[in-house]
């Protein structure tokens, strides 16, 4: 009984991790302990920590819990672990089968560098062309939408501090979008600094906050929800340092 329950809060500390609302988490690893016949099955999520505690046919109680210490957004990563726990409870594979079913999962091959790049690049490029951007605007929030993937590429991957780390990436797009404008008299360098802010934006936390609430996770929905919040604030902190010191139009 321990060793599913471990590999249970493996799924949904991965979930969690790849970025899945705490409803879709704690439902998961319900009805993954429901599928094994893990009597009385309480389970309790928020962004930072899974607590699970089941009952035996015996009386005997387990409890396992685990940290969340990082939570980003990986659709592919979360659309593979929702189709292994709908696998698990229909098919009820052995400890074994789960287990390597679950390390396939997570080492399943991620996007090439140059197609992570190429949707930074393209989505900046895109964003600035739709708010009223011109065609050379989009080019050089292409370029920024590069910068802030080189960025997040060796030093995202450092951890650290969010909302430090968000800000000063914000600062450094705004200063290079403003720089341009001042170089490039015809350029628009506020329709560069909205398709690069859309890159930042926490939409996805948002969404996930929202959802959270309506499905009776108002705790933690309120949390998630103060976190996008706050994020969105130091972007804008961020973009209003060098539009105070250098403006902008």
């Amino acid at each position: 009984m321990n060793q599913y329950l471990d590999l249970f809060l493996d799924i949904g500390q991965s979930m969690l991790e790849a970025g899945a609302e705490i409803h879709r988490v704690e439902d998961t690893i319900h009805r993954l302990c429901r599928a094994y016949d893990l009597e009385r099955a309480e389970v309790f999520a928020i962004r930072a920590l899974i607590v699970v505690t089941v009952k035996g046919g015996t009386g005997e109680s387990f409890t396992e819990s685990r940290r969340i210490y990082r939570v980003g957004i990986n659709m592919a990563r979360l659309e593979d672990l929702n189709s292994l726990s709908r696998y698990i409870c229909g098919e009820k594979p052995d400890l074994e089968e789960i287990s390597l079913r679950l390390r396939e999962c997570m080492e399943k091959k991620e996007l090439h560098r140059w197609e992570t790049a190429a949707g930074y690049i393209l989505a900046a490029s895109t964003f600035t062309c739709f708010f009223g951007g011109r065609l050379g605007d989009g080019v050089v929030a292409g370029i920024l939408g590069g910068l802030l993937f080189e960025i997040d590429s060796r030093v995202g991957s450092l951890n650290p501090q969010k909302l430090v780390y968000t800000a000063a990436c914000s600062m450094i797009l705004g200063f290079c979008g403003i720089a341009w404008g001042l170089l490039v008299p015809e350029a628009r360098s506020s329709k560069i600094m909205i398709g690069t802010i859309m890159l930042l934006i926490p939409g996805m936390a948002f969404m996930n906050s929202v959802r959270d609430m309506l499905n009776n996770n108002a705790m933690t929905g309120f949390f998630s929800l103060v976190d996008a919040v706050l994020t969105a604030g130091s972007i804008a902190a961020g973009f209003a340092v060098p539009l105070i010191l250098m403006g902008g139009r």
